[in-house]
This record gives structure tokens, C-alpha cells and sequence, in this order.
């Protein structure tokens, strides 16, 4: 997984279903070993998704605690897991983003797009007059 990385299957977005969060996971790039380590020289792909798991871990646990915990997991079951656990995380942010876009059709963000527009010229036009009074325009 890469976020700098063109093809958009090389990145988790907060706002991937977990349909597509699963698929992301599954495809991802790993070795032939069908076992779970964590050596990020040897096994970049697998101490990838390790990391990644590290990071939605409850306990705070790092990649390579979790890599022996799921050692003797298969690569199949091993992203079956990251997969349900990054989904189960980024769930309720995926449905309050679809929430947010359905609202008004969508016109819902260019609203509120149009206050903060209005808010920040205010306090830009104010800053201005403070910056012509102490030039003396």
C-alpha cells in the first residue's frame, strides 16, 4: 500500500467501503511464504500490513508484536483480518461521509463551502484595514 503511488488500489481511503477496503487488502502486493512476519527488508509487503494493522490495534500493540501473535496465520487469512479491522475502524466515518454527501443532493458541502468563503473574506477585508491604517492608505 502506497499513498503516493498513482493507482488508486494502492491506497485505503477514509471513505472506501469495506467491500472495497477487502478487495484493496486482499490484492495487495506480499511474498510466497504463506506465513505471517514482520521483517520489513525481507518482507516488505507482510510488514506493510502489519503496520497498518498496528495502527487500529485496541492495545497499542507494534507491527512486530502483531507479527508474532498471527504467525501462524496463511496470507489469506492474515489480510482477511487486516481487512475486517481497518473496515470495522473507518465504518462510521465512511457512512457520516455519504450521509454528508447525499444530504440536498450534494449541495449540502457547496453551502457550507459558501459560509466559510464569506467568513474568511470578512476577516481577510478586516486584516486589510488594519494593514492600510499602519501604512496610511
Amino acid at each position: 500500500m502506497s499513498k503516493s503511488h498513482q493507482d488508486p488500489r494502492s491506497r485505503i481511503l477514509i471513505t472506501d467501503s469495506p467491500e472495497e477496503i477487502t478487495q484493496k487488502i486482499m490484492a495487495a502486493r506480499t511474498d510466497s511464504i504463506n506465513s505471517v512476519s514482520f521483517d520489513p527488508i525481507v518482507r516488505p509487503g507482510v510488514s506493510n500490513l502489519l503496520s497498518l494493522l498496528s495502527l487500529f490495534d485496541e492495545q497499542s500493540r507494534s507491527a512486530a508484536e502483531l507479527g508474532e501473535i498471527h504467525s501462524t496465520l496463511n496470507l489469506r487469512d492474515f489480510k482477511t483480518l487486516v481487512s475486517d479491522k481497518i473496515s470495522g475502524a473507518l465504518a462510521g466515518i465512511g457512512s457520516r461521509y455519504e450521509e454528508v454527501m447525499k444530504q440536498d443532493d450534494g449541495r449540502y458541502l457547496d453551502h457550507v463551502e459558501g459560509k466559510g468563503a464569506e467568513r474568511a473574506r470578512q476577516s481577510a477585508e478586516e486584516t486589510m484595514v488594519l494593514v492600510r491604517e499602519a501604512i496610511g492608505f
